[in-house]
């Protein structure tokens, strides 16, 4: 009986998986800024989780010798159906190449990654008309620093959270806070690096970032949020057990995210092919803590 070669033997999955998942946390913006939740376990597309949401407490006064008041809060729950499977698959002729050479491997997975990352942010993006605090700003209308302190003003009202606020916007908004007139000395002398890099960071208590995906519907729906507006959930998912095939799952405990690759070789293609696969699912999470900005 003639030798049968293994033509995957010396592909490495855990090195691509987990330079796979950094190209992933590299490339999102708005899904590092919400609550995420994540688990190795394996599930399927369409299941649904429950996910238990902390009732609120209230102070109370203890007199002298008298005994705590102990607080039952009522919980609720927020279901998020795993209605979100995407993937990307390609085939690599020269495996042993691609993975000597570093730079090679990570073009490769940086641009296999990128419309995994598109797909999770678009969604994330959409849950904009979620939200039912009234809009701030106007269409057609660049943000500026007015329209910062207008966003700051409406999380206080809305007591949303200090800690994590962020205002996610468009390219021309970008260019728009960082030539605002009112911003001018502060980037200058307070934070020179924004000038520097192009990178407004913290303003007025808000970090701002740049996204292409910000959502045009009319006009732009630049998205307002602190980290429990939404929330995105990630899974695992099962192995197919399929001899030839080899998978695995990778959880990012930074990030909150999760991907699955699929490693098999292709006899009619003479090459190994390659899939990176992510289930998720998402949904508002606190109405209050998000809102829309017009331009």
């Amino acid at each position: 009986m003639a030798n049968v070669t293994i033509p995957n033997v010396n592909f490495v999955p855990e090195i691509w998986a987990q330079r796979a998942l950094q190209a992933l946390r590299a490339n999102i913006v708005l899904a590092r800024l919400v609550q995420r939740d994540s688990d190795y376990a394996a599930f399927t597309q369409g299941a649904t989780l429950h996910i238990p949401v902390p009732g609120t407490f209230v102070s109370n006064t203890k007199a002298a010798g008298s005994n705590v008041t102990l607080q039952v809060p009522t919980d609720s729950r927020i279901d998020v159906t795993l209605n979100q499977h995407k993937e990307v698959t390609f085939l690599i002729e020269d495996i042993l190449k691609v993975q000597s050479n570093q730079n090679l491997m990570d073009r490769y997975l940086t641009n296999a990654v990128i419309p995994l990352a598109e797909a999770i942010e678009n969604y994330l993006f959409g849950l904009y008309a979620s939200f039912t605090t009234t809009p701030i700003g106007a269409g057609a209308t660049p943000i500026t620093a007015s329209t910062i302190r207008t966003a700051r003003k409406t999380f206080n009202d809305n007591k949303a959270q200090k800690a994590g606020r962020s205002l996610i916007v468009t390219d021309g908004d970008e260019v728009s806070i960082l030539g605002d007139a009112a911003l001018a000395s502060y980037f200058a002398f307070a934070k020179p690096e924004t000038i520097q890099e192009g990178s407004i960071g913290r303003v007025y208590g808000i970090d701002v970032y740049q996204s292409q995906l910000v959502p045009f519907s009319t006009n732009n729906k630049n998205l307002a949020v602190a980290p429990d507006a939404l929330i995105l959930a990630m899974r695992g998912m099962p192995d197919s057990g399929a001899p030839g095939v080899d998978q695995m799952s990778v959880s990012d405990p930074v990030s909150g995210l999760a991907l699955r690759q699929t490693v098999s070789y292709n006899a009619n293609a003479l090459g190994m092919q390659v899939t990176l696969d992510v289930l998720f699912g998402a949904s508002m999470l606190r109405d209050k803590s998000g809102f829309v900005v017009l331009s």
